[in-house]
């Protein structure tokens, strides 16, 4: 009974292909449009709101700067830039909520590409309606926030370095989408890294030249930026003054996952405040190597306490008013689904080996989680993440599908 009601979602997900993922994109491109207009011009965390004062700044001719008269390295420029742009041609904040919608829809696409490019492309109508059941990732995309045009980053990584073969325009184009990554999202840092050994294994040293170039052309890119901080703050500051503070609240004596942010209200984050940009990232990185240093055992077991959180389906929030049961009801059967998929996968894989392109999505999910918990886990720093799963599920459906369907003649 069950193989037969699975054959008939198989045989309409087959009829419908096409309408069903040009369908997913629109419900982004339409929903996105009504939600965005309905927010208004209200920004509701303190991040979105720097995000558009440095934005705003730009535009006005003020400087890459919060307040509009000290220079900041806090964000990085690609996404303030993106909306100084849209801000200059007079775009108000709903507007600038929108694009990450488009980016939403275009993810959709990109993800078909994907499995279109591993044989899978039956499975992109699943994918694209996982992308619309994760609700998080459409409220996500409803601030101003990075995440989603670094989710749209990574999956460009992920269709580019598929492609075969992998040439010299692909190096270039690798080292580009990884430079935007990076200044974007500086803890997508370890992404191009984990691609180029991916792309090396096995036995792939001949282009270790190609990825040479790939990563020449990254560094490149970024030294523009750190030339600019250079000159601005006379110290070198290579992608952010933001980071070790993140770092911090996640690695000391204290540390609580429920609590992260009393930081904010002690004594000492005061005093800090007071200190520049560069000297507040330099006092916490000295914090949490004297606390790795002095108690090593705390910090492996807090290291752990982490990683097991990665996965959690909630996290406690800053603003006190985003918490709500029934979004933690949606993200624990939304997301634990998905993460169920990645382990029956990995338990199979004896039976049915993993693919190349399969091999990649499962390193990137779980390497996010080995480096994230080094930090600080939330589930906004995952949301990237969790549309490569997704990705990766779509591509699971596939398999299913083809071991229950034959395949047209």
């Amino acid at each position: 009974m069950v193989s037969k009601n699975l054959l008939k979602v198989f045989v309409v997900v087959e009829q419908y292909r096409n309408p069903i993922v040009h369908g997913c994109a629109l419900f982004f491109l339409i929903a996105g449009l009504i939600y965005s207009y309905s927010l208004g011009e209200t920004l509701r965390y303190p991040d979105a709101q720097k995000y558009y004062a440095v934005a705003s700044n730009v535009a006005s001719g003020n400087g890459y700067s919060v307040d509009g008269v000290n220079p900041t390295a806090f964000f990085v420029p690609v996404w303030p830039l993106l909306l100084a742009f849209f801000i200059k041609l007079g775009a108000p904040i709903w507007v600038l909520r929108y694009l990450n919608f488009i980016f939403l829809a275009a993810c959709v696409y990109i993800i078909r590409s994907i499995l279109r490019r591993k044989q899978a492309e039956a499975g992109a109508p699943i994918a694209g309606i996982l992308l619309i059941g994760y609700g998080v990732l459409f409220y996500t995309a409803g601030t101003l926030y990075t995440q989603t045009l670094a989710t749209l980053e990574i999956l460009l990584i992920v269709r580019l370095v598929i492609g075969q073969p992998f040439g010299y325009g692909r190096a270039v184009g690798l080292g580009v989408l990884s430079a935007l990554l990076i200044l974007t999202h500086p803890s997508g840092v370890f992404i191009p890294p984990l691609v180029v050994f991916w792309l090396l294994l096995p036995r792939n040293l001949h282009l270790v030249q190609k990825t040479v170039i790939s990563a020449l052309v990254a560094v490149v890119l970024i030294s523009f930026w750190s030339y600019r901080n250079y000159t601005v703050f006379d110290r070198f500051i290579p992608i952010t003054s933001h980071g070790a503070d993140t770092l911090y609240f996640g690695n000391n004596p204290n540390s609580s996952l429920d609590a992260w942010y009393t930081f904010y209200y002690e004594e000492e984050y005061k005093e800090v405040q007071k200190m520049s940009e560069a000297e507040q990232n330099s006092y916490y990185l000295h914090k949490t190597l004297e606390f790795w240093r002095q108690q090593p055992g705390v910090a492996i077991k807090l290291y752990l306490t982490k990683l097991v959180d990665y996965f959690n389906f909630y996290d406690h929030l800053y603003v006190e008013q985003e918490f709500s049961l029934l979004r933690r009801v949606i993200m624990f059967v939304t997301y634990y689904p998905l993460l169920l998929c990645l382990i029956l996968r990995l338990i199979f894989s004896r039976r049915v080996p993993l693919s190349k392109t399969e091999k990649l999505l499962v390193a990137i999910y779980i390497t996010s989680a080995l480096f994230y918990a080094v930090f600080l886990p939330r589930i906004r720093f995952r949301l990237p993440f969790d549309a490569v799963l997704i990705a990766h599920v779509g591509i699971m459906y596939s398999l299913l599908r083809s071991s229950l369907l034959p395949e047209k003649s």
